[in-house]
């Protein structure tokens, strides 16, 4: 079974669901990237600030100009003052962030932009772009389920039901046999 090269570079996988050194690193290392950046508003905050840096009110009305989230969720997303100047100081004390007090006028100028890092992550996206502009399909179906939080059991691009096969079907990989009502076939036996 051939590995996606991320996954080869962290070290090898075993068959039979045990997680060895190289993989548990990597796992570590993608959860450090979820929640380098997994901010609901770091993504937008990054981008307005790629293109240099900007005062909050230039940040607030360049994000609310976007319109976010609107596949994902029927509900308006809206980045509130209050919500920005919480998120602005927290990815500041993370480091991802440089803050810069301008006190040549009064009152003082306060400008926000990308730490180097992040500056230099951003521009390493664009694989991750490419690959989600390559799936819509992926994309369009986690959407709707997300849109509906699984309310419906419709599949989101064709309208037909989703067959919601029984518990009984699934396998317990410690034991052979379905599993029924929390036993396996072992345990009945």
């Amino acid at each position: 079974m051939e590995r996606p090269v991320a996954a080869r570079e962290a070290g090898p996988m075993q068959l039979g669901g045990v997680m060895v050194m190289g993989d548990e690193q990597f796992l570590r290392d993608l959860y450090n990237l979820k929640y380098l950046f997994g901010d609901k508003w770091a993504p937008a905050i990054n981008l307005a600030l790629a293109r240099g840096p900007m005062r909050r009110a230039e940040i607030l009305s360049t994000i609310n100009s976007y319109s976010l989230g609107d596949e994902w969720s029927d509900k308006p997303i809206i980045l509130h003052d209050s919500i920005l100047t919480r998120t602005l100081r927290k990815m500041t004390k993370e480091g991802l962030l440089v803050r810069t007090e301008c006190t040549e006028a009064f009152p003082a100028k306060v400008f926000y932009s990308l730490a180097p890092q992040i500056a230099e992550f951003m521009t390493l996206l664009g694989p991750l772009i490419d690959w989600v502009r390559r799936h819509p399909d992926l994309i369009a179906q986690a959407q709707a389920y997300n849109r509906n939080l699984g309310e419906d059991d419709d599949d989101p691009l064709t309208g037909t039901p989703i067959q919601d096969d029984n518990d009984s079907d699934i396998v317990d990989l410690d034991h052979d046999g379905p599993v029924t009502e929390g036993k396996s076939s072992r345990d009945s036996a």
